[in-house]
């Protein structure tokens, strides 16, 4: 958690003076970076953990539970997208930053690809992190239904680039990650709901307009 929180202020800092002439999401090394950190955490989880169950890992009904996080996904991009909206018309645009996605924005089909490609380990890089491990692993030391909030709302301040509502929606589809992880005692639903989150956010960005830096 420290070494993300650290890599993402310093990304925040640093796309405020300068605009990539890259996809930040296609990056080689930030994605080898963080599938290292993905079998880093399930490696850690196995070995030193209280075992795949606790952790949700386990792929019994696999099927149903990634039906459920399909659902779930599209439930809460509408809903987000719909308080981003009625926030944005009562506090102004600039509640909410759009500079790293479009730092992220694919401008073709070869990068649409590579972008809906690179979300799956970014996801569950941050599920592992921010559910799995935390409020499966550390059931000895405090209730996850306690321990879900603090978590929360360091997952939401990790996004402070995107601007205050970036921070409040994030918080709040963290919330909902959480409740979805504890609610199936699984990993599976809260991935798939914060995958499938995360690719409409891309493509609804698209459908309003949002260009690529790139294209500045």
């Amino acid at each position: 958690m420290a070494l993300v929180a650290v890599v993402t202020y310093r990304s925040g800092l640093l796309l405020r003076r300068w605009t990539p002439s890259f996809n930040l999401l296609l990056s080689p090394a930030d994605n080898a970076v963080r599938l290292a950190l993905v079998g880093l955490c399930v490696l850690w989880g196995w070995r030193l953990g209280p075992g795949p169950a606790a952790l949700g890992w386990e792929t019994a009904d696999l099927g149903s539970r990634l039906a459920w996080g399909l659902l779930a996904g599209l439930i809460l991009t509408a809903l987000l997208t719909w308080a981003g909206r009625i926030v944005e018309r009562r506090w102004g645009p600039e509640v909410y930053s759009t500079r790293l996605m479009q730092c992220i924005l694919p401008i073709n089909d070869r990068e649409r690809i590579g972008v809906a490609l690179a979300l799956l380990p970014a996801a569950a890089l941050e599920e592992l992190l921010f559910r799995s491990l935390p409020l499966g692993g550390l059931m000895w030391l405090a209730s996850p239904w306690l321990l879900l909030w603090p978590l929360s709302l360091l997952f939401g301040l990790l996004h402070w680039p995107q601007g205050a509502w970036g921070v409040a929606g994030t918080t709040l589809a963290a919330v909902a990650f959480s409740l979805l992880f504890l609610a199936t005692d699984s990993i599976w639903p809260p991935l798939v709901a914060h995958y499938v989150l995360n690719v409409l956010q891309v493509v609804i960005a698209q459908r309003l307009g949002l260009k690529s830096q790139r294209l500045h």
